[in-house]
C-alpha cells in the first residue's frame, strides 16, 4: 500500500458515521425544516433506517481499533448545569429513577502513555451526555442525551441517541464503558435504554410539542424496524423521551413517553 492510500484509508476509519453526519445537518435546522423532515421521514422512513443500517456497516468495516483507545468523562457529582449534585435522579410520572454514574463521555485516540483519565478542564462536549444505571433491584443500563441549546429539539436528540449507541459498537469501545464507568454491569452483550432529555417549556409557541410527538412516532417506527432487521443486533431497548428545568434543575425529571 503507498503512502497516499495508507492515509487514506485512516481518514476514512476516522471520519463520522453517516448517522452522525446526518443528524449535524438536521441539528442546524430550523425548528420549522426539522418539522417538515421529521414528518416527511415518518411518510418514507427507509431513508433514516438505510442511514442507520449504513453506519453499522460503517462500524463493522473499520479494521482494530487503536490500541490507544481511551475514555474520557466526568464522574457525578460535579458542576455541570445539568446534573443535580447528587446522582440520584427521580422521574416524576414513570414511577423510577436513576443514578447517574458519569458524564460528557466520549472516546478518544491518546497518545502512547498517556493514560485514561478525567478531563478536568475544557467545555468539552462528550457523544454520550451521561451514563446512568436504573434504580431497580436490577440495574437496567440508560444511556442519556440532552437537549444543549434552543434550536435542538427531540428530533436531532434522538438521531443523535443513535447515532452514540452505533458508535459504540466500534472495537474496544463496550469493554472500555463497562471497565471504566459501569464496573462490569454490562456483561458480554449489553442492551440500553436511550434517554432523551429535553429543556422545560411551559408556552412552546414554535411548534416544539408536535414535533415531540412526531419524534415519538419516528422512534417508534424505527425501534420497530430495526428490530426486525437481521443486520441491526439487540442493544436497544426503550427510547425514553423526559424534560428537566435547565434553570433550575433540581433533581427531578419529568415523563414524556417511551416506545
Amino acid at each position: 500500500m503507498s503512502a497516499g492510500s495508507q492515509q487514506n484509508n485512516e481518514m476514512s476509519e476516522s471520519s463520522p458515521i453517516s448517522l452522525r453526519l446526518f443528524e449535524e445537518r438536521t441539528r442546524a435546522l430550523s425548528l420549522s425544516s426539522q418539522m417538515v423532515e421529521c414528518v416527511d421521514l415518518l411518510q418514507s422512513p427507509d431513508f433514516v433506517v438505510e442511514e442507520v443500517l449504513r453506519s453499522l456497516l460503517e462500524v463493522r468495516q473499520e479494521k482494530v481499533a487503536s490500541p490507544s483507545l481511551g475514555l474520557t468523562r466526568r464522574v457525578v457529582p460535579d458542576k455541570s448545569a445539568y446534573f443535580y449534585e447528587s446522582r440520584e435522579l427521580f422521574v416524576q410520572g414513570d414511577g423510577c429513577s436513576f443514578t447517574c454514574l458519569a458524564t460528557e463521555l466520549d472516546f478518544v485516540e491518546e497518545e502512547s502513555g498517556v493514560p485514561t483519565g478525567l478531563e478536568e478542564e475544557g467545555e468539552h462536549l462528550g457523544a454520550i451526555d451521561y451514563a446512568a444505571v436504573t434504580c431497580e433491584s436490577r440495574p437496567f443500563p440508560v444511556l442519556g442525551f440532552t437537549q444543549r441549546s434552543e434550536s435542538e429539539s427531540a428530533y436531532p436528540l434522538l438521531l443523535r441517541g443513535l447515532a452514540g449507541m452505533i458508535e459504540l459498537l466500534q472495537p474496544r469501545r463496550f469493554d472500555l464503558l463497562d471497565r471504566d464507568v459501569y464496573r462490569g454491569l454490562l456483561g458480554p452483550a449489553p442492551v440500553f435504554d436511550i434517554a432523551l432529555v429535553l429543556w422545560d417549556d411551559d408556552e412552546e409557541p414554535d411548534g416544539r410539542a408536535p414535533l415531540c410527538e412526531f419524534s415519538r412516532d419516528l422512534a417508534e417506527v424505527l425501534k420497530e424496524t430495526l428490530a426486525a432487521s437481521p443486520d441491526f443486533p439487540p442493544v436497544l431497548n426503550d427510547v425514553v423521551c423526559l424534560r428537566m428545568n435547565n434553570k433550575r434543575f433540581d433533581g427531578r425529571l419529568r415523563f414524556v413517553w417511551r416506545v
